[in-house]
């Protein structure tokens, strides 16, 4: 699991002091979200959220229907950061289990970056650490060990499967996963099994179901690069 410090390098409400926590949160509305709802679209009006609770997956998409994942939100974290600065990606946000978001006022908080050093301070750390999670994706294809590789690509594929079944799930061969990771089948089915004793998936031939999609991005964000 991931440390407790490395958890609260990405929480985002303590890089603000108490006053312009709460001037950061006025204005600000919660919603829940079921499990494979696209909460963001690009397109749309800009707009940034915390997420309170749950886990979403950020990813673009070609028309061809081809995805990448560029990141995964966990609690108390902040996206849509690029959005207050005016520069709003193309990129969807996809609710992976039910989800709490905060929506933030996106004029109240834009210009509290403008007057405020300590918050455009704390957008502009958040902004470098969604920098960094996207080459931690990238780089852990290669470099991330067994559990950290097959724990990418599980979420991956299940959450693509997720938008287009509702169902979090992965049909795959283990000669398939152990392809995409780059392993051999004897190695990914080691580490599978450990994470079906770990209650993380449950597996039946070319089906796996993911029980505890959390854990398994605990598993993705302890990959240090």
């Amino acid at each position: 699991m991931t440390s407790p410090s490395l958890r609260l390098e990405t929480d985002f409400l303590p890089m603000l002091g108490p006053v312009n926590r709460r001037r950061f949160l006025e204005g600000s509305t919660r919603a829940t979200y079921p499990a494979g709802v696209v909460a963001i679209r690009p397109g749309g009006l800009p707009a940034a959220f915390l997420l309170e609770s749950g886990l979403a997956r950020a990813y673009w998409n070609l028309p061809d229907g081809r995805q990448a994942t560029i990141a995964f939100v966990h609690p108390n974290e902040l996206t849509g950061g690029a959005a207050i600065v005016g520069n709003s990606p193309w990129a969807f946000m996809q609710v992976i289990t039910e989800s709490t978001l905060t929506a933030l006022d996106m004029k109240l908080v834009r210009d509290l970056v403008k007057s405020e050093i300590e918050v455009a301070a704390a957008v502009s750390k958040h902004l470098a650490l969604r920098m960094r999670q996207a080459h931690r994706l990238i780089a852990i294809r290669s470099l991330g060990n067994i559990r950290e590789r097959l724990a990418y690509d599980l979420l991956d594929r299940a959450g693509r499967h997720q938008l287009d079944q509702g169902k979090l799930q992965v049909r795959a061969t283990q000669g398939d996963l152990a392809d995409s990771i780059g392993s051999s089948r004897e190695v990914m089915s080691r580490a599978l099994r450990d994470f079906r004793g770990a209650g993380l998936v449950e597996t039946t031939p070319g089906l796996i179901l993911i029980q505890k999609p959390a854990h398994l991005a605990e598993i993705v964000r302890a990959f240090v690069i």
